[in-house]
């Protein structure tokens, strides 16, 4: 039986195409091919283009200071290892990291657990079937440094028998001193966010610039767009459930990720820039 997801008004109907006939969904051997490994004390993406998806770019933190002072061998001793590893099955591919050298080396297992159920969590909340439905996830690591992890998924998933794939973008962040995950309530209000949503001073971050998209989320009251943002990111829903929205922090901005009509792209990405950054 499909488990039940999230829908707070009828205008939102993006998703609606998704809903699917229960199945299970085996996995198959983790795909390895092509994985990367990046070793960096903290490493931060500027997204950007059309998808949302920028470039790695490092910041001189830890990693400068422990290399003037202990050479390279020092830096790379204190550095979080990451690689990107694929779940293959059938018809779908979702993308995941996998962690080392973490501060708390016995908290490894458990955090790349994590990261791994919380990727590919889209194919057990949809219910989804890798030999007929088609999902294509990639994982973009926008943050990563001793104590966290942020990260994007963006792609797409399409029923067998659907007229055309819905676009996704979720996210994911993590405490890697705790092995939890941290989400939208640890840093926002939702009512107060929501009041931004709606004022002259929403920035749109993506789609950038569209008038269109952004009349369609300023087309709901306060209230609805509270209840979306009480309901955000995997930390905020049961398990089982698949939010209708999500959220991250990058460089001191706080960004939402929205749900949108098919035709204005099926999501939106709203920027937040505190006064007192």
């Amino acid at each position: 039986m499909r488990k039940r997801n999230i829908y707070f008004t009828a205008a939102i109907t993006a998703l609606s195409v998704l809903a699917l006939s229960g199945c299970s969904c085996s996995r198959e051997a983790v795909d390895l091919t092509g994985v990367h490994e990046t070793e960096t004390e903290t490493m931060e993406e500027t997204m950007s283009g059309s998808s949302g998806v920028g470039e790695e770019t490092e910041t001189e933190e830890e990693t400068t200071a422990a290399e003037e002072s202990s050479g390279s061998s020092s830096a790379q001793a204190l550095s979080v290892r990451s690689e990107i590893a694929t779940e293959k099955n059938g018809k779908v591919s979702i993308e995941y990291p996998i962690l080392s050298n973490l501060r708390d080396s016995s908290k490894t297992d458990a955090v790349n657990e994590l990261l791994k159920t919380q990727a590919t969590r889209i194919l057990t909340d949809y219910d989804l079937n890798p030999e007929t439905d088609t999902v294509n996830i990639t994982c973009n690591i926008l943050s990563l440094d001793r104590s966290k992890v942020v990260l994007t998924y963006e792609g797409s998933m399409m029923a067998e028998g659907a007229a055309h794939p819905t676009a996704v973008f979720y996210t994911t962040t993590v405490d890697l001193d705790k092995g939890t995950m941290i989400g939208f309530s640890d840093y926002a209000d939702a009512a107060t966010m929501a009041d931004y949503i709606l004022s002259e001073d929403c920035e749109l971050y993506y789609p950038s610039e569209s008038s269109e998209v952004l009349a369609e989320l300023q087309s709901m009251d306060a209230e609805t767009l509270t209840e979306i943002l009480k309901a955000c990111d995997f930390t905020s829903v049961e398990e089982g459930t698949f939010p209708q929205s999500f959220s991250y922090e990058n460089q001191g901005d706080i960004y939402m990720v929205l749900p949108v009509s098919h035709a204005a792209g099926d999501y939106a990405i709203v920027r937040y820039t505190p006064d007192t950054k």
